[in-house]
């Protein structure tokens, strides 16, 4: 009983690191803010997910389609990561170029977010959790080439 109660409080504790990145992401993503060259969040995000989503591989045996529906779900945030870009005001203010979300950003943040857990159902317990932060990450530096190159393009608002 001891093991299934310190998985609960690791469960417990993964979906609150996530609930509490996400509502982060959620405000960043909704406030004006500066455009910047690279996305340093998304760096370490991905960074510390990629070492989370290692750790959990070497204590766990997956299997080829545990490994090719992680990537579909990040092929699949990728892709909301681009359409999501388009949500994603761009203007000019001060020399500065800056960015701002729209309630659409936020809800494609969610149906995202929902599409990684599903995969949770479908592959090795837990890899859909233990991978979030890999996730948040990778669709974070998705959305930030998307933004640059509209930036590049011109697509300010005013």
């Amino acid at each position: 009983m001891k093991g299934r109660e310190v998985m609960d409080n690791a469960s417990f504790a993964n979906l609150a690191v996530t609930a509490v990145v996400l509502v982060w992401l959620l405000f960043r993503q909704l406030t004006e803010r500066p455009l910047r060259e690279r996305s340093r969040v998304g760096l370490v995000l991905a960074a510390v997910g990629a070492v989370e989503t290692v750790s959990y591989a070497s204590h766990h045996s997956l299997s080829a389609h545990d490994v090719g529906m992680l990537l579909v779900s990040l092929a699949v945030g990728v892709a909301l990561a681009a359409v999501r870009a388009f949500t994603v005001r761009l203007s000019s203010k001060g020399g500065r170029i800056v960015r701002q979300g729209t309630w659409l950003t936020g809800l494609l943040w969610l149906v995202g977010i929902g599409q990684h857990f599903l995969v949770d159902g479908t592959v090795a317990a837990g890899l859909g959790a233990e991978s979030v932060l890999l996730y948040f990450g990778v669709v974070l530096l998705a959305q930030q080439q998307v933004l640059r190159a509209r930036a590049r393009g011109g697509a300010l608002a005013g």
